[in-house]
């Protein structure tokens, strides 16, 4: 796997942000934010991808109150030795899968950025966009769904989560820091938080063409507080 696309350096007036060590799940405070919140793994042996893809049919099809270690090996056609050689318990599977799905949005996230010109609010429009481009990933949320509902029970899984939205946090602040409202960039990050949840929920109430307009008013009101963060020239005498 190709490490993850590189977010804009933090500015010199900025307290450290804080990123994610993908590798040790801890909070890591660094110059600049440097990478994805979940830093891009060594490669590993294809088996352990193997499995793992098994491990997310198995929860699209019956949910992760379903999912077993044999179930699990079944689905991948390998041993069960041949699992435990990557996955000792469950907890350490659901772990993995977890990281691997936060990973996945955060790869998402750098490769809309990387579309963006230059700019205030450019990591919030990419959260947009990226919305916007999940429009269709039903499978992706219905494993999302199953994976929060097993960690809900396990503070040590809802820690890759906690993460996140400390990473989410830290790009709010950074757009501050540059100058834009924290109440307005506050409150389009809560709008994105929030469909996103109730979509992985699968409670959300809009329609498709509903939700393209929450998103593209989630767009404007962005441009609204880079606009608002701009400090206007001073008249002539």
């Amino acid at each position: 796997m190709k490490p993850a696309s590189h977010l804009p350096a933090a500015t010199a007036a900025q307290v450290p942000p804080i990123s994610i060590d993908r590798s040790i799940g801890r909070l890591l405070h660094s110059s600049e934010r440097a990478k994805t919140p979940l830093s891009a793994a060594p490669r590993r042996p294809s088996n352990r991808e193997h499995i793992l893809d098994a491990a997310e049919s198995v929860v699209r099809a019956h949910g992760a109150a379903h999912l077993t270690l044999d179930a699990v090996a079944e689905r991948a056609g390998v041993s069960k030795g041949g699992l435990l050689y990557h996955f000792k318990t469950k907890e350490t599977l659901l772990q993995a899968m977890i990281d691997r799905h936060m990973h996945g949005v955060t790869e998402r996230h750098a490769a809309a950025l990387a579309k963006l010109p230059p700019g205030a609010g450019r990591e919030l429009k990419a959260w947009a966009q990226v919305a916007i481009d999940n429009e269709k990933s039903v499978a992706q949320k219905r494993v999302g769904c199953s994976l929060i509902a097993a960690a809900a029970n396990n503070p040590k899984l809802l820690e890759p989560f906690h993460r996140f939205q400390q990473w989410r946090l830290g790009i709010v602040r950074d757009a501050a820091a540059a100058g834009l409202p924290f109440e307005r960039t506050s409150v389009a990050s809560l709008a994105l938080d929030g469909l996103a949840l109730l979509e992985l929920l699968q409670l959300s109430p809009y329609d498709t063409v509903q939700r393209r307009a929450i998103l593209q008013d989630v767009l404007r009101l962005i441009d609204e507080t880079v606009v608002a963060g701009i400090p206007q020239s001073l008249p002539c005498p």
